[in-house]
This record gives structure tokens, sequence and C-alpha cells, in this order.
């Protein structure tokens, strides 16, 4: 289609593409989007804030304590290529010639080793009692790994979350919000993304959404939805000379 004769596909249109294929056209094709969560405003103001911190380190090739505390031998990536990477709707990118397409995705952070290779650091803030992994943190970090062996970068077989936990055991509030620091490692399987790229690119370049394969709330929603909106035209019955032609555009 030449409407997407190039595209450009972020890390979270690749998850819902993962999530529903079908969810995944009708959001390129028509700007059918699902409902929107709930804007993370607080754990925005908690990216921003620990940006600010760990850049504190940066030019003397510090670490932040959290890093020191758990034996990791890296410093924070001052590279050029930084800036870029952290911001939003470009990032890290990848243009795939053959394809004719691009993916990307930001980075909240990456470390740097001594044999030049690069780590992706993501911080995290939760309220929750106890920290968990979830399945879209993972793929998160595959895929950031995957950009950057795809831009000439040599990747660590782990990845990092800084999480920031609410400390719930003060007993008030008192103007400030105290939070527990934690550092979790995770092993990176990039082995998935290419194919799912691919994969994502030839559905997004169909003239036809796909089929429901697993019920999804969100498309059936739409489907139902289009037939209320659009209801199947009516036989109409040749009008008679006494009665009056209407037409309804």
């Amino acid at each position: 289609m030449s409407k997407f004769g190039s595209l450009r596909l972020s890390r979270s249109s690749l998850k819902l593409f993962q999530d529903c294929p079908r969810c995944f056209w009708l959001d390129l094709h028509h700007k059918i989007k699902r409902p929107p969560p709930f804007p993370y405003t607080l754990s925005s103001a908690v990216d921003f804030l620990v940006k600010q911190e760990f850049d504190k380190y940066r030019p003397t090739g510090e670490l932040p304590p959290i890093f020191v505390q758990h034996g990791v031998r890296a410093k924070l990536f001052n590279g050029e290529q930084l800036p870029v990477w952290r911001e939003n709707f470009k990032g890290v990118q990848y243009f795939d010639e053959d394809l004719n397409a691009m993916l990307y995705g930001a980075v909240d952070d990456v470390l740097e080793f001594a044999d030049g290779s690069l780590a992706v650091v993501d911080y995290k803030s939760s309220g929750s009692r106890e920290i968990r992994i979830y399945e879209d943190y993972q793929k998160q970090m595959d895929i950031y790994n995957w950009l950057l062996d795809r831009n000439g970068f040599q990747t660590q077989p782990e990845a990092y979350f800084v999480f920031y936990q609410v400390d719930k055991t003060g007993g008030g509030f008192q103007n400030a919000l105290p939070f527990i620091e934690q550092l979790k490692a995770i092993k990176v399987d990039k082995t998935w993304v290419g194919d799912v790229f691919e994969q994502a690119v030839m559905v997004a370049r169909r003239d036809t959404p796909p089929e429901i394969e697993t019920p999804c709330p969100h498309c059936i929603y739409v489907q139902q939805a289009a037939q209320f909106f659009n209801p199947p035209a009516k036989k109409s019955k040749k009008p008679s000379s006494q009665e009056p032609l209407i037409v309804l555009e």
C-alpha cells in the first residue's frame, strides 16, 4: 500500500501487534485506538527525577550507589547518541531496507562496560508490596537490546531495572513520599524480535484486517459498534405516485 510505503513502528506498537494483530491493523489504518490507560504522571515524574539524579554521576564516570552496592562494574554511557536514544518518538532506531520499515524505542539509561559493551537500564516506580518483572518488562528489554545490536553495539546478556517502591512503613505522608530503591537484573532474549517485527510489517501492509483469532474485547467491540453505526441497507420499495421520494444521505 502506498499509504504505508515506509513504516515507523514503535516498541509499544509491536507490543500491540503481539496482543492482537487486528487491533494493531485498526490502529494503523483507521486510528481506532484502544481506550488509553490512566496517565502515569507520578511514574513519569519519578523517571524525570531519577534521570536528573543519575546524570550527576555521568561526567565523572562514577556509578550511582545502587549499582555499586550490587557489584556492577561499569559506568553510565556518555555517548553523543544518548539524548536521542532517550527522546520519545525517536529513541534507538533501526531501519530495515528490505522491509522498508523502522522499529524504534526510547530508553531511560545505558551502562557501558570496560569492553565497550552496553546494558540497558530502565527505571520503574511502584506502590505494590512486591516487585514483579512482568512479561511486558522483559519484552521491552529484549527489543531495546535488539535495536542496539542492529546499530552495531555489543550488548551484555543482562539488562537492569532500578525500582523505586513506595515505602509505606513510615506511618504518614509528611509532605514527602519515601521510596525503597532496588536493582533487578534480567537475562535478555533477542531471538524473537526480528521475526515479530517482520510479521507486524506484513500485517500492516494488508488491505484488510486480520480475522479475530483470539477473543479480544477491544476489536470485538469495534466490530459490533461498526454494525450499529453502519446497519445493513434496507430494501427500498418502489414509490407510488402518491408517495414522496425521500433520500437519506
